[in-house]
């Protein structure tokens, strides 16, 4: 028996990998520093957002990317926690030059790499032109031979969330099916389409039981985006309820790993799989270093007022 279960997950593997994106398979030659950005963000706390991320972050690397998760969120950083990681310094300790980004940087499963962001990321905007260049140099010498910089936002609509939403490639909006979390869905949409109107952003339904019920909430969406906004999101996929998420977080483990043969497991591979297969959007320049750049002009203000 367990030499037969040895099999299916050797199965599972290969099939994953089939996976591997169009940008991997693309080659990196000449192109140092063109990580793919993708900013995760949802219109409110409690849909699930962090656990999403790590999951994706894993089922993207088992199908072969390179994947590094930037820590982004001010409040409840918690990447770490969900890994079973242990955070001792953060981007801060790199900016005030205690430490080198080498020196913060966390291995996870999979050989996916975490970027603590924590406080750190509010002292970029304060920083001399000097040290701003190094931190650039340094992030981008830290992704230089990843696929993928997957970014876990803050909760809710603020500038600071906004600010990293509006400097990334493409943006994975996080919801689930109840009135509140659509309408602050809806909300997020609205800065984005009013800020950038060529805006990538794909939907992803938690917690939600069934294809057509996810499709439903980004018809939904798409409805009021496309009526009064002029804009359109596009679905990603769904994950479903499933008690093995609680069980995986109380063992401190991706899901995808401790119980990858469940739904919400096979949910996320799916999303792995085809938004690796996706190509990047054009219009905006790949890598950390045209990410920072875009990060600390994002007049993210202008669109909250």
């Amino acid at each position: 028996m367990s030499d037969q279960a040895a099999e299916l997950r050797g199965l599972v593997r290969r099939v994953r990998g089939q996976g591997v994106s169009a940008h991997r398979k693309a080659g990196r030659k000449g192109q140092p520093d063109a990580a793919r950005i993708v900013a995760v963000t949802s219109g409110k706390g409690g849909v699930g957002k962090t656990n999403f991320v790590v999951n994706l972050a894993v089922a993207l690397a088992d199908t072969g990317m390179r994947v590094t998760i930037l820590d982004a969120d001010l409040g409840l950083a918690n990447v770490d926690v969900l890994l079973g990681l242990t955070v001792r310094h953060n981007l801060h300790h790199v900016i005030n030059g205690t430490l080198s980004l080498s020196d913060i940087v966390l291995s996870g499963p999979r050989g996916i790499e975490v970027i603590p962001g924590a406080s750190g990321l509010r002292d970029i905007a304060d920083m001399r032109e000097s040290a701003r260049r190094r931190l650039i140099e340094s992030l981008s010498d830290a992704v230089r031979d990843r696929d993928l910089l997957l970014i876990d936002t803050a909760a809710g609509v603020s500038a600071n969330v906004l600010d990293f939403v509006l400097a990334a490639q493409e943006v994975i909006l996080l919801t689930v099916p109840e009135p509140t979390a659509m309408t602050d869905a809806y909300a997020m949409i609205k800065l984005i389409s009013r800020a950038n109107p060529d805006a990538a952003v794909r939907v992803v339904v938690n917690l939600e039981p069934s294809r057509q019920g996810a499709e439903s909430v980004v018809e939904q969406l798409n409805l009021l985006s496309e009526r009064f906004l002029s804009f359109r999101v596009e679905p990603l996929g769904y994950v479903p309820h499933d008690q093995s998420v609680m069980k995986a977080v109380r063992k401190r483990q991706p899901f995808v790993l401790a119980y990858p043969y469940s739904p919400a497991s096979t949910a996320v591979v799916s999303i792995a799989r085809d938004l690796g297969g996706l190509p990047m959007p054009t219009g905006y320049e790949p890598g950390v270093a045209p990410f920072i750049r875009r990060l600390l002009r994002a007049p993210a203000l202008d669109y909250l007022l």
